[in-house]
């Protein structure tokens, strides 16, 4: 009798082309694939928990070794329902709250799951901290690992005086979701400042100069990719410019630490290079695309990183 094929679980989207490039290379190396889509629960998908199991459309889970988190919306809304209709949410309360009982769901599954002793990448604390960006930064901090000045507020008067300090400044939300705008002249009027006083926002000093992007994998190097910043703010606008990047000893060990502070088994460093030669953090991504910067089908992330997930099935 053959043996049977290991497994490796992608909670992802069938409809997501980097899940399905995780997928193509786990596969490639006679592994079978198993894709939870959270996405699809409730509504058309079968995910359930009974005293401790956990069960995929009919398929055990609880038994399997190896996850990869590659996309999931996970946040928890207001528990109070009286709270609701004091906020004006008649219309959709029912909904609201139908939405906090699907995310408890899921993060109670899977937090069991990753409970168990196995390998995930990434557990879920880690993930969060894509959308908990003044943890990551206050994580980094403090274990030493250089991150731009940074300044979390809905107050106009505290972002006066962050832009005072320090010059240059650029903004972006602070759960993700948008691209990075520049500081001018028109965003410090008393009227634009004051719409800052309806949803806070992320603030940090910009810093000038060359962008790298660093793939890390079980406290290992595997690649470094250069994005041009000459034109943008927002390195992402230059994606089609990506060029391989060589990074100093100094630069690969600011990413191991972090990584390892962070608790992230597989991450992307953006990192920026300063005109003095320093350089600076400014995101550990948890759930990082691969597409954009080497091949999704046989470059050296995708093949370590299927390599290693098949490995710990």
């Amino acid at each position: 009798m053959a043996p049977s094929k290991k497994k490796v679980v992608l909670i992802g989207s069938r409809s997501d082309d980097a899940t399905r490039f995780v997928a193509e290379a786990v596969e490639r190396r006679r592994a079978r694939t198993i894709v939870v889509e959270t996405d699809r629960v409730p509504d058309s998908a079968a995910l359930s928990w009974e005293d401790g199991e956990v069960l995929w459309d009919g398929e055990c889970l609880s038994d399997l070794r190896s996850f990869y988190i590659k996309a999931i919306r996970l946040s928890l809304p207001v528990p109070e329902a009286e709270a609701l209709s004091a906020r004006n949410f008649p219309r959709w309360q029912e909904q609201y709250l139908a939405e906090r009982e699907r995310q408890s769901f899921l993060h109670s599954v899977l937090r069991s799951l990753n409970r168990r002793g196995v390998s995930f990448i990434n557990p879920l604390e880690a993930v969060e901290l894509h959308y908990l960006k003044l943890h990551q930064l206050a994580l980094l901090r403090r274990h030493k690992i250089p991150v731009p000045a940074s300044l979390g507020t809905a107050s106009p008067d505290a972002v006066r005086e962050f832009v005072a300090r320090h010059g240059a400044v650029i903004y972006k939300p602070l759960g993700g979701g948008a691209l990075v705008q520049k500081m001018g002249e028109a965003d410090l009027t008393d009227e634009r400042l004051q719409l800052v006083a309806n949803c806070p926002v992320l603030f940090q000093e910009q810093i000038v100069g060359d962008e790298f992007r660093a793939y890390v994998l079980d406290g290992e190097p595997v690649a470094a990719f250069r994005i041009p910043t000459e034109g943008v703010v927002d390195a992402r606008q230059n994606l089609d410019k990506v060029t391989p990047g060589r990074l100093p000893k100094e630069a690969w060990e600011l990413c191991l630490r972090g990584a390892k502070a962070l608790g992230m088994v597989f991450t992307a460093v953006d990192l920026r290079r300063t005109k003095e030669g320093a350089f600076v953090a400014l995101e550990f991504n948890p759930t990082p695309a691969i597409s954009f910067f080497d091949d999704p089908r046989d470059g050296k992330v995708i093949t370590r990183l299927a390599s290693y997930l098949v490995a710990k099935a």
